[in-house]
């Protein structure tokens, strides 16, 4: 009778596959930007890489795959998670080489802990990938337009102002 949970246990096990789950560490981005690399095992894996804004800030980041012969990594995936939402890396670039990105002008991000999540299958090639994580903090200055908007309400006051002396 205790054969059978332990035969259930390990069938349980095999079926549910192989994907390994790698914490990659700690981004540290203090100077502005952080590299960070991998050549997974073949098969199925999840790398995860975690960093913390302490002010709320924009961020750019990219991944690319490195191929030599029969080596080929392939994401299924690629996200940035954390107080500030969820943002899906794009593919700009496929087969043999992917290039992922943040699309557009990049995510704005507020200020906590995030979590970035490379997801995919690497070959029996046991191939590579690299990439970078850029942030620049969001700063109080205004827009040109209100910035001009600005300059001419001081100006029509200065302007009162003169005229009344006058």
């Amino acid at each position: 009778m205790t054969l059978k949970p332990s035969l259930i246990a390990t069938s349980l096990a095999l079926a549910c596959g192989s994907v390994l789950a790698a914490d990659l560490g700690f981004l540290d981005l203090s100077s502005g930007s952080s590299g960070f690399s991998n050549t997974p095992i073949a098969g199925s894996f999840v790398d995860t890489l975690t960093f913390t804004l302490p002010v709320p800030s924009l961020a750019n980041g990219s991944v690319t795959t490195v191929v030599n012969g029969n080596q080929d990594v392939d994401f299924t995936s690629v996200a940035l998670t954390g107080p500030g939402g969820a943002f899906a890396f794009s593919m700009l670039l496929g087969d043999p080489v992917e290039v992922w990105a943040l699309p557009g002008s990049g995510a704005s991000l507020g200020a906590g802990a995030y979590t970035l999540t490379l997801t995919g299958t690497n070959s029996a090639g046991i191939a590579s990938y690299g990439g970078n994580l850029a942030v620049m903090p969001i700063s109080a200055v205004p827009e040109p337009a209100s910035f001009a908007l600005m300059l001419a309400g001081a100006s029509v006051v200065l302007f009162l102002a003169r005229r009344r002396r006058d």
